[in-house]
């Protein structure tokens, strides 16, 4: 890689670690993912600094081209960021059929309420 393609890959990187530390610091996105993707944009940055770094993992994983390594890599880091969205989604299915019950709840009390008044009501026009 000549040096315009690794200021060029290295701008872009630095664009979309600024852009998650301020969705970060504005609170759009947790900790957890903050997190999950600081260490590919930083190994990304290492890689592209680096790029002689490519051809010597390319050879230690045991293929001479490295594209085929970093796109297995890149679907292993999708995968795993898919089943950590699976498992928020799961938690928040959990809040939402508790909003439910608690609507469902606030109903019934309404209900009740509205009873107790009418019966109140026919007991003072009965004295």
């Amino acid at each position: 890689m000549n040096t315009q393609s690794t200021v060029l890959v290295t701008a872009g990187l630095l664009l979309v670690l600024s852009w998650l530390l301020k969705n970060f610091f504005d609170r759009r996105i947790s900790s957890g993912q903050t997190l999950f993707w600081l260490l590919p944009l930083i190994v990304a940055q290492i890689l592209a600094l680096f790029p002689t770094l490519i051809d010597r993992v390319s050879v230690l994983w045991g293929n001479l081209i490295p594209v085929s390594w970093i796109t297995f890599v890149s679907m292993v880091l999708l995968i795993i960021y898919l089943l950590y969205l699976t498992v928020q989604l799961n938690g928040y299915s959990k809040v939402i059929e508790l909003a439910r019950s608690v609507a469902y709840l606030e109903k019934r009390l309404r209900e009740t309420e509205a009873r107790c008044l009418k019966l109140s009501d026919k007991l003072d026009r009965s004295e």
